[in-house]
């Protein structure tokens, strides 16, 4: 008799399990890493921010590495004095040291300006010297066989420009892994039209939320079936690459906005709130990975009293880990 109810019990485990997994949709969560000044890639201390990033139950780490251009017309972009190949082989090994699975994600930084305001005054001449600054790790990750490079982050100025074929196939003769670009929201994913040279549509989401309840999901819901839409219309899986909102009172309708940009009291339940809504409404919607923005190599980032985007020490790294129970 015992042996009987041993037997059910083991079988009603696995049917459990077995029903669980079938009726939640695959996906991964991570969070973008930047290096902070004082606690570089290869430290104790950032091996020990990684080992922290694992325990939320995370999956993926994106070193956050950037390209440098002196003005948003400049055509000369270089690779940024912290993100040289040495450093960024060693933050890759340290993410993977972890337990993570590294991917590399390149940004462009432009003094005083968002990226995607970049505008060079001769397009080709920018996207043969882009491409010269960013090999040499783009050689990295082949060395040290990384599955995904994320070749270029909310470039919008030269998303129309007609470069973007010869360039992905230059990469792809140095590297055999997944090649992805991400747009800087939902808008620029729907316009940009060269989502089949890549490996998956991916994006980043900042989007103004309502406080509503009810009216955030909607907007959440729309979000989520218009990234659907266009991984069906690309045949390709869709990545949120930047998925942020602040711990701070009243972000809500201004999610983008920095501690520079806008001072507000900290607020820790409205971070964990908005990114937990994010991530179920997404997941549920067949989106196939969560980065968020962000995380620091320092341990010490973050905290209960950190009104900036990092979850860190915070509820919201909750965020990572998969739902139980989620039907």
């Amino acid at each position: 008799m015992k042996r009987l109810f041993r037997i059910c019990l083991v079988s009603a485990v696995v049917l459990f399990i077995g029903y669980y997994f079938l009726h939640t949709p695959f996906y991964w969560t991570g969070a973008n890493i930047k290096m902070s000044a004082e606690v570089p890639w290869g430290s104790a201390g950032a091996q020990a921010s990684m080992k922290q990033l694992a325990a939320t139950g995370a999956n993926v780490g994106m070193l956050v590495a950037f390209a440098w251009q002196e003005k948003p017309e400049s055509d000369t972009p270089i690779l940024g004095n912290d993100s040289q190949p040495d450093t960024v082989r060693q933050g890759l090994r340290d993410i993977r040291a972890a337990g993570l699975t590294p991917i590399l994600k390149i940004h462009l930084w432009i003094p005083w300006h968002w990226a995607g305001q970049v505008a060079p005054a001769h397009p080709q001449i920018w996207f043969d010297n882009y491409e010269k600054a960013i090999m040499p790790l783009i050689e990295i990750a082949r060395e040290e066989n990384i599955p995904t490079v994320i070749v270029g982050t909310e470039m919008r100025g030269v998303e129309t420009v007609g470069d973007w074929p010869s360039f992905v196939s230059n990469l792809r003769a140095h590297y055999a892994g997944k090649v992805v670009y991400d747009t800087d929201g939902l808008e620029q994913a729907e316009k940009f039209q060269h989502w089949d040279l890549f490996d998956a549509v991916a994006t980043s989401l900042y989007t103004a939320l309502p406080e509503k309840r009810t009216d955030r999901l909607a907007v959440m819901a729309d979000n989520a079936r218009r990234l659907q839409n266009l991984g069906k219309t690309w045949n390709r899986p869709v990545w949120v690459a930047e998925l942020g909102i602040r711990s701070g009172k009243d972000i809500l309708q201004r999610p983008w906005l920095s501690p520079e940009q806008l001072k507000v009291p900290v607020d820790l339940a409205v971070q964990k709130m908005a990114l937990t809504e994010w991530r179920d409404t997404l997941t549920a919607h067949g989106i196939t990975g969560i980065s968020i923005w962000c995380w620091y190599t320092d341990p010490d980032d973050g905290g209960p009293n950190n009104s900036d985007f990092t979850v860190q020490r915070k509820p919201a790294a909750s965020v990572m880990r998969r739902p139980m129970l989620k039907f």
